[in-house]
């Protein structure tokens, strides 16, 4: 697969701004969990 350099360069963006996104959601998911898990124990 032959990319021209705009193309790369787009296909890299695009990439690491999903990856930023997976990355928020994950870090949402943990955080939501455990704000679950201390308010079952507080509870």
């Amino acid at each position: 697969m032959s990319w021209t350099p705009q193309e790369e360069a787009a296909f890299v963006a695009k990439r690491r701004r999903r990856n930023l996104v997976i990355g928020l959601v994950l870090g949402a998911f943990a955080l939501l969990f455990y704000g679950i898990t201390i308010s079952r124990i507080a509870g």
